[in-house]
């Protein structure tokens, strides 16, 4: 038994279990997450927080922002379908 992934994720986790309480996951990410948000927003770069990130907070920030990006993507999309749809 595991916890469900957020339902708008990808076609690719509608399967996906993660094995942990996604709350302790979450207080983990925060500080990277808010870092990132701060640099997309342009008010920090990510070296303000990180100025030697690992090899871990590289990857990390790339499946944020790949994961970002790709829910941004859904819900233009949604979007448009919507408007066609009136």
């Amino acid at each position: 038994m595991g916890y469900r992934v957020a339902p708008d994720s990808g076609e690719e986790f509608s399967e996906l279990k993660i094995r942990s309480c996604p709350v302790a996951l979450s207080n983990q990410m925060a500080s990277l997450i808010t870092a990132y948000r701060r640099h997309r927003s342009e008010l920090f770069p990510i070296s303000t927080t990180y100025p030697n990130p690992t090899c871990a907070i590289v990857d990390a920030l790339d499946v944020v922002h790949y994961h970002t990006e790709s829910a941004q993507f859904r819900a233009t999309k949604r979007a448009q379908e919507e408007a066609q749809h009136g």
